[in-house]
């Protein structure tokens, strides 16, 4: 089946990225409201599903184990930490409101809030990157979350990532692309996420991913095309700079070296297989074993290392492979949140870690689903307690 049209109207819309010094400067003086007007664009298409109900039904009530209050840096901290729950822009409808989501991640009591953006090209090879018309975000919807984040007094990193609408066969995504014009995806990756981020920038994010999980395109063998990329970002968003790597990569990710911060998805596997113990205290053993391994990569790297995403499926099997994002299974609340526990237990209070980006609040969630979201189920007043200990 061919694969849905990729619009170029973003491309129209929004300031050429080679002029985006000047224009972020000019953007920067104008009001939000009109910076809004000029990058939005028309919503294409039948009205879809439009996303999670906008209720705050799913909020978790205060734990009475917990004190009250937004969560304090620990005096003993040298670094603010980022107690962050990701919340995905992938609402259908562009009309669509993130603001009764967000008003729910921040009574989880999160300082900081991970949008996701997702990037579409049409298979492994390609180089066709861009803002879908139906599944990513508007530049003006997303500057519209933004505001609405800071509204909740939530910090906000953008998190840009990169999805197939049409990989080639079962495995091909974002880890293993190999275009075959290298230079052109670079391009044109530079274009995309140059937007994003002069937006992002005007809008009040205060921290972009430049990438996510590009285990084929972030170690040595490209690192002298990333280094322009990373400087013309910077010169349109003046915010904190991190990079997401793999779980099975970090080490070889030079990519990190350029940015501020260290950021590695979560998605270690907890146990050898579904058979192997899942209680609490197994979990927590291999967590505790995996904490010692980046801490050792860690030390001397003298820069802040994030969890950028830390999620797990509420499915039975799911801390045997968090990675597993594939449809179906069976129901397990318990096995969610007892997952999130032991990341918990190993890591509460680490001096090492300076933050942690929950994935993902968006979605139904409720009892009867298998999805990542937490919301209402058990998992979130785990969460709760992960983003006060920290």
């Amino acid at each position: 089946m061919r694969a849905p049209a990729l619009s170029t109207a973003p491309r129209k819309l929004v300031t050429n990225f080679r002029g985006a010094v000047l224009s972020a400067r000019i953007a920067a003086c104008a009001s939000l409201g009109i910076a809004i007007a000029a990058f939005a664009r028309a919503a294409e298409g039948p009205p879809p599903f439009a996303g999670p109900p906008p209720s705050h039904r799913f909020a978790p009530p205060p734990d009475p184990d917990l004190p009250t209050g937004a969560p304090a840096t620990r005096p003993d901290s040298p670094r603010h930490k980022q107690r962050g729950v990701a919340l995905g822009l992938f609402a259908e409808d562009v009309s669509f409101s993130y603001a009764p989501l967000l008003a729910e991640i921040a009574a989880l009591g999160a300082t900081h809030v991970a949008l996701v953006v997702s990037i579409y090209q049409t298979h492994g090879a390609a180089a066709d990157l861009a803002l879908h018309t139906r599944l990513s975000p508007t530049l003006g919807g997303l500057a519209d979350a933004v505001r609405a984040a800071r509204r909740e007094r939530l910090e906000v990193t953008v998190l840009p990532i990169v999805r197939l609408t049409a990989p080639r066969r079962a495995g091909e995504w974002r880890g293993t692309l190999e275009p075959a014009d290298r230079a052109a995806w670079f391009r044109r990756y530079t274009d995309v996420v140059g937007d994003i981020a002069a937006m992002a920038g005007v809008a009040g994010a205060t921290r972009l991913a430049i990438g996510s999980e590009l285990s084929s395109l972030d170690g040595a063998r490209d690192l002298e095309r990333w280094k322009p990329i990373v400087a013309r970002l910077r010169a349109v968003f003046h915010g904190t700079l991190i990079y997401s790597a793999n779980w099975d990569h970090y080490r070889d990710a030079r990519l990190l070296d350029l940015c501020d911060e260290d950021g590695v998805v979560g998605y270690f596997d907890l146990r050898a297989g579904p058979a192997a113990p899942s209680d609490v205290a197994a979990l927590e053993e291999r967590w505790r074993r995996l904490r010692a391994e980046l801490e050792a990569w860690q030390a001397g790297r003298n820069r802040a290392f994030v969890f950028t995403e830390l999620g797990y499926r509420s499915r039975a099997g799911s801390s045997a492979s968090p990675w597993d994002e594939t449809q179906g299974g069976d129901v397990d609340l318990d096995e969610q949140r007892r997952a999130f526990e032991a990341f918990r237990l190993a890591w509460s209070g680490a001096p090492s870690l300076d933050g942690v980006y929950v994935w993902n609040w968006y979605g139904f969630g409720g009892p009867g689903t298998t999805s990542y979201t937490p919301r209402g189920k058990p998992a979130a007043a785990e969460v709760q307690r992960l983003l006060r200990a920290l």
